[in-house]
């Protein structure tokens, strides 16, 4: 993952962001399994079903993922 920050030619902030397929969809089922929604036996399946995602879908589901595990994580402590 890489990014990039800068303004435009109205100097409004903007920021890029790169993500390799690949470790986003291990970073979403590690988020997955982490906060028990995932068993970790159905890995390999799911990211079958995540290769079959677009960009955009995939960067939703990484995002929602996130929230996901932390939740599991505060509820906890």
């Amino acid at each position: 993952m890489t990014m990039t920050f800068g303004k435009d030619e109205h100097k409004e902030d903007w920021a890029e962001l790169k993500l390799d397929r690949v470790t986003t969809t291990n970073t979403i089922c590690r988020n997955l399994v982490a906060a028990g929604v995932l068993l970790p036996a159905e890995v390999e399946r799911y990211k079958g079903v995540l290769r079959e995602y677009d960009a955009l879908r995939l960067v939703e589901v990484l995002i929602e993922s996130h929230q996901l595990r932390e939740t599991h994580e505060e509820a906890q402590h």
